[in-house]
């Protein structure tokens, strides 16, 4: 795929509306796990996903290797692991929480890489750290001084997309970009399609009237599809970290369309929170903290 002369510019705009995309997720998400079970949404969407794709990329499946294979199945898993704890979480919290506590896998990705291939992340790395915990201390404590279920599971989803961000870093410079995201979408559908057969009634009676169709067509061709391509195609050209601040503005964007759609209420506290950690994304990728560049959740898979 060809992008224009500006390539740059052409690949901020595509990582901005895969940022958009997936801050509206969350409100669809939100409301449709009312009516859907959590890993039957998320088997639908990505096995959906990889179905429409596969005519398009079936040439290009020919040339792929047993590592090419292998390195989708493990990106698929994390993927399945960040997308279920995302959205049996988002049961039991706010979608703006949920946008701003999977954000927090910018903080995280440095110091994984850290522990994994033994180099410091960097002052600028600690400070923001230590900033996005504040905030999500903000944000997750209750008045008893307890953490709500969700935020936990959201924070547990962002440690997997952290895993996902390293991976894809990783082989996306060996391997075909679209072949993997292939192989991850649909690996990552079947294994939630097992653990919906598993842990999951099979879902019936549901009415499905426009506002369902619309939210299934949102995941699958927006959420799932065309945000996937968009960020993987993106960061060929993207400055890995301007386009982290770019992503991280799906929090932003949860907060906005959970509070025109949902009406969810914001307090000055979770206000305070979300600015902190929004404060320590953007501090964290600002600088070149390691030499690891990091990439969005929607690479891998994501948005997100």
């Amino acid at each position: 795929m060809k992008l224009p002369k500006n390539k740059f510019l052409t690949a901020d705009l595509m990582i901005l509306l895969s940022a958009l995309l997936w801050g509206g997720e969350y409100v669809v998400v939100k409301d449709m796990v009312d009516y859907l079970p959590p890993n039957w949404i998320n088997a639908f969407r990505f096995i959906a996903a990889a179905a429409i794709m596969f005519p398009f990329i079936r040439k290009r499946l020919k040339t792929s290797g047993i590592g090419e294979i292998k390195a989708g199945l493990l990106l698929g898993f994390f993927m399945f692991g960040g997308f279920t704890a995302q959205t049996i979480g988002i049961q039991y919290t706010t979608a703006a929480k949920s946008g701003f506590l999977t954000s927090t896998y910018v903080i995280m990705v440095p110091f994984i890489y850290w522990l994994i291939r033994r180099r410091f992340p960097g002052v600028r790395s600690m400070i923001s750290a230590v900033i996005c915990i504040i905030g999500i201390s903000f944000i997750s404590l209750e008045g008893d001084l307890s953490l709500n279920p969700g935020d936990l599971l959201t924070i547990l989803a962002a440690l997997f997309f952290s895993g996902s961000i390293i991976g894809f870093d990783y082989y996306a410079k060996k391997y075909d970009p679209l072949n993997l995201t292939f192989v991850e979408m649909l690996s990552g559908g079947l294994i939630s399609l097992g653990a919906a057969l598993v842990f999951e009634s099979v879902p019936t009676g549901i009415s499905w009237g426009a506002l369902e169709i619309f939210q299934i067509f949102y995941l699958v061709v927006l959420g799932s599809l065309l945000c996937h391509i968009l960020s993987n195609v993106a960061m060929k050209w993207a400055e890995s970290s301007h386009a982290s601040i770019l992503w991280s503005l799906e929090s932003v964007f949860a907060l906005v369309f959970g509070i025109i759609f949902l009406r969810e209420g914001i307090s000055i506290q979770s206000l305070i929170g979300f600015s902190l950690v929004f404060i320590a994304v953007v501090v964290n990728e600002t600088g070149k903290t390691s030499k690891i560049e990091t990439l969005g959740p929607a690479a891998t898979d994501t948005s997100h």
